[in-house]
């Protein structure tokens, strides 16, 4: 009882007690991990949160509890260990967490310890436009996963998050227009699709249906993009300057445009199939849910009917929406542009109007 504060009521234990402790947690991290469980037998189903903490890859619980655990660990709180000790034995357990507690730890002791004087990043708030874009990448990354984690606990625990992650996905979105730069805008974006998909239930792959066509923003400067640029060019209404601001989007070897007149957002594709010609289109934009400042053309973002069909050429115009949001304003642009990473369009199945 000499190790314990009476006046505490349960102190740390002593130095000898320390050591033996991590002793026993280098020894636990040592052993072999377990053998794989036959794919051949069924899925277990877990009831318990204990159960749970050795399945997957991701905890939401427990990752939430990282940061305050470990500015609790540098200001040096005695109790840390006991307010926390759930958390120590899953961080034990748990090689993706643990790897995420050191990576947080590390950052916040720079960020509270700093070494040497402290770079002097500007007067007042700093804007997103002048983070640098790696950091507003990283940035739509994290937010991005958050959203997914609390989907599939959601889906777990039966309960509902749809709100949440979509305000996730949602502020996303508009991050990621401050990135000028296009691949990083892209590598930030990268899993929006696959995780806006899970609001409908169910894991989807970006993966379109095998008879529809998938259309995704052309990368600035690829040859690619420059000779789809001149081709489309070359088809563009009269109505249509040539140096108007439009999107530019790409399927295989197919080249599409989106191209804006007054509030209206038009589809523009060509070289279509002939199998297409002289039938109606359903275009599908999965991230259209996500977005309200778009009143999408009959209500429903997945299913847009075209206004006419594919004509003899193997091309389509036909309206998708309204909005306020101006391709002219780079930073409405690149929002529109991260609406648009997937578009998917195949044939109706009754073309009957």
């Amino acid at each position: 009882m000499s190790d314990y504060n009476q006046d505490e009521g349960l102190s740390l234990p002593s130095n000898h007690q320390q050591q033996a402790l991590a002793l026993w947690l280098q020894q636990l991290l040592q052993e072999p991990s377990l053998p794989d469980v036959p794919t051949s037998l069924p899925t277990p189903r877990f009831d318990s949160p204990v159960e749970l903490l050795f399945q997957g890859n991701y905890h939401l619980h427990f990752y939430q509890q990282l940061p305050d655990f470990c500015m609790a660990l540098l200001s040096n709180d005695p109790l840390a260990a006991v307010h926390y000790a759930s958390l120590l034995y899953h961080l034990v357990s748990c090689h993706e967490c643990h790897s995420a507690y050191l990576d947080l730890y590390d950052s916040l002791r720079t960020a509270v310890f700093p070494q040497g004087v402290r770079p002097i990043l500007g007067q007042g708030t700093r804007t997103l436009d002048a983070t640098p874009h790696r950091m507003l990448g990283h940035l739509c990354q994290t937010l991005i996963s958050q959203a997914e984690a609390l989907l599939l606990q959601a889906r777990h625990d039966h309960s509902d998050a749809n709100q949440p992650a979509r305000a996730l996905l949602q502020l996303t979105l508009q991050i990621s227009a401050h990135i000028v730069q296009g691949t990083t805008r892209r590598e930030a974006l990268h899993d929006l699709v696959r995780v806006a998909t899970l609001f409908d239930g169910a894991p989807a792959s970006q993966s379109p249906d095998s008879d529809a066509y998938a259309y995704s923003p052309a990368l600035p400067g690829s040859s690619k993009v420059r000779s789809g640029i001149l081709r489309s060019s070359r088809r563009q209404p009269a109505s249509q300057p040539p140096d108007a601001p439009a999107i530019q989007l790409r399927a295989r070897n197919l080249d599409g445009l989106i191209t804006q007149h007054g509030k209206m957002l038009e589809l523009h594709l060509q070289d279509l199939d002939q199998l297409l010609q002289g039938r109606f289109l359903c275009i599908n934009v999965p991230l259209g849910s996500l977005f309200e400042p778009v009143l999408w053309r009959g209500g429903n973002p997945r299913s847009i009917r075209s206004t006419s069909p594919v004509d003899p050429n193997g091309s389509l115009v036909t309206p998708l929406g309204e909005t306020e949001l101006q391709l002219s304003n780079p930073e409405e642009r690149n929002m529109l542009e991260a609406l648009f990473l997937l578009l998917q369009v195949r044939a109706c199945d009754q073309d009957a109007g």
